[in-house]
């Protein structure tokens, strides 16, 4: 209970008139408190920046309230050293890598206190005043390093792209963080660059926008209102345009902002961070390797669940009659010029003729993906129990099928070493479907030339320019074999 701003005094008229004034005064101090900074806020013109009015503070003036939910403003702070509270320094936490200074491209950080310098084009990393530096990174080789680098030359510290093509490190600086000039940003904030979404929903999904999901979650960080930025420009193509209506959200409430965009809406030289997620970008199909990444499960099952909720589906949804989907591959970015296909299923309508007539009593669709809608295709997925698909991006819809459902995906034969041997038969996708245990993925294998036809004469690579031929006999096995296993 709060205690009384003053006390009352019974029969006492004058007191009674001098309290009555002073409450008047206290109301108008809070209501001048709260109603300025709304007007303080008017200075900030940019779109951009308006709507990102809860997050900040300008000149260390704050615009209104922001509430500390997040894990890493619960952490121990206790006054020791009898320093300057109302300075700000910077400082960083990381999971993976932390011996190995090289090993950055899958480091993932959080950044404290840290500022992009307009003038100088950079991210400023404020260090303490001190008369003996403390070390930032213990390295098993080099040993304690004081500088983010190694023998003194500055290094990449995080990845902002899968792959590890687009690095990122801080500069460190001797002054102070700044005082004036500057926009604080107290949300939570990430920068990322894509580097398959324009071309791939698969890799766009799993990847580039998924490893923003992963990166959360092995944090701990639950924040709707995290601010993407992307480091690139963003492409205005039919892809983007998805990402940007049907999976973005599940991230975040607040649209990814180009980042060059986004710094220059504020009209100040120093533009800080009191929270910046940096680096883990995560491969599901690594290169030329295979490689199995057991323990992320719960990752790809996270960020199957946010997508399918935030288009409005149960994500443990399960169907009550059976439906078969069949995968007609019928247009692909990467398909060669002169080529009638990329990648599909060589004989579609054989198929669709001997699963129609074969199971009578389930329903069959034929589906080109391309033309359904995201939200659609999730609906369509949630209620299908088997899906019949090639090989290859296409398959990364997967994930989104039903507990329990069945997934009978096209093999390649292998031409050319591709983590491979010659003569096998190999799953193009299976270092990331492995890892998706609520759906059971039976894998169409090839045996040799019989099984398979390419996409435009002359092609010799059966990886990445071959369809497959389906042999019925076969896929009535596996279909059977679905059915049979769906029965309790």
């Amino acid at each position: 209970m709060h205690e009384p701003l003053i006390k009352q005094e019974s029969n006492d008229k004058l007191r009674f008139y001098y309290k009555k004034e002073i409450i008047l005064v206290i109301i108008s101090a809070t209501i001048g408190a709260v109603v300025s900074p709304l007007f303080f806020n008017t200075s900030i013109r940019s779109n951009l920046a308006s709507s990102y009015r809860s997050c900040i503070i300008n000149n260390n003036k704050e615009t209104t309230s922001f509430t500390k939910k997040h894990i890493f403003h619960n952490e121990i702070a206790i006054s020791y050293l009898q320093q300057n509270t109302s300075q700000y320094f910077s400082k960083f936490t990381c999971t993976g890598n932390e011996n190995d200074y090289g090993a950055w491209k899958e480091r993932l950080c959080v950044f404290y206190n840290v500022c992009y310098n307009k003038i100088g084009s950079r991210f400023d990393y404020f260090r303490l005043p001190q008369t003996k530096p403390k070390p930032l990174f213990y390295d098993s080789s080099k040993g304690m390093l004081y500088q983010f680098g190694i023998d003194g030359k500055p290094s990449p510290f995080v990845s902002l792209m899968v792959g590890g093509d687009t690095s990122w490190a801080p500069y460190i600086t001797d002054e102070t963080y700044p005082t004036k000039n500057l926009t604080r940003l107290q949300q939570i904030h990430t920068l990322t660059q894509t580097r398959f979404a324009s071309g791939s929903i698969g890799h766009g999904l799993w990847e580039d926008l998924g490893s923003i999901s992963y990166s959360m979650d092995r944090l701990n960080i639950k924040d709707r209102n995290l601010i993407i930025m992307h480091y690139n420009k963003i492409d205005n193509t039919s892809l983007f345009r998805t990402y940007h209506k049907y999976v973005i959200p599940a991230l975040s409430e607040n649209p990814m902002v180009q980042f060059e965009t986004y710094i220059e809406s504020f009209k100040t030289n120093y533009i800080c961070f009191d929270s910046l997620v940096l680096g883990g970008q995560m491969y599901a199909f690594p290169k030329p390797e295979v490689k199995q990444y057991h323990g992320r499960e719960i990752l790809y099952y996270n960020w199957r669940s946010k997508m399918i909720q935030y288009n409005g589906f149960d994500p443990n949804f399960v169907p009550k009659q059976h439906h078969i989907i069949i995968t007609n591959k019928s247009d692909s970015i990467t398909k060669h010029f002169g080529a009638k296909r990329h990648r599909a299923i060589a004989n579609l309508e054989e198929v669709e003729k001997f699963v129609r007539e074969t199971y009578p009593n389930i329903s069959t669709e034929v589906i080109e993906w391309h033309t359904v809608p995201f939200n659609r295709q999730i609906e369509k997925l949630l209620h299908s129990t088997i899906l019949i698909t090639p090989c290859g991006g296409v398959s990364m819809i997967i994930p989104l099928l039903p507990h329990g459902a069945h997934a009978i995906v096209m093999d390649y034969y292998v031409t050319k070493p591709h983590g491979y041997a010659y003569g096998q038969s190999a799953s193009m996708d299976g270092a990331f479907l492995n890892h998706i245990p609520h759906v059971r993925k039976q894998y169409y294998q090839v045996y040799g030339p019989q099984d398979y036809e390419f996409d435009f004469p002359g092609a010799s690579d059966t990886r990445e320019v071959a369809s497959i031929k389906i042999n019925m006999t076969r896929l009535q096995l596996l279909i059977d074999k679905a059915i049979e296993e769906m029965e309790f």
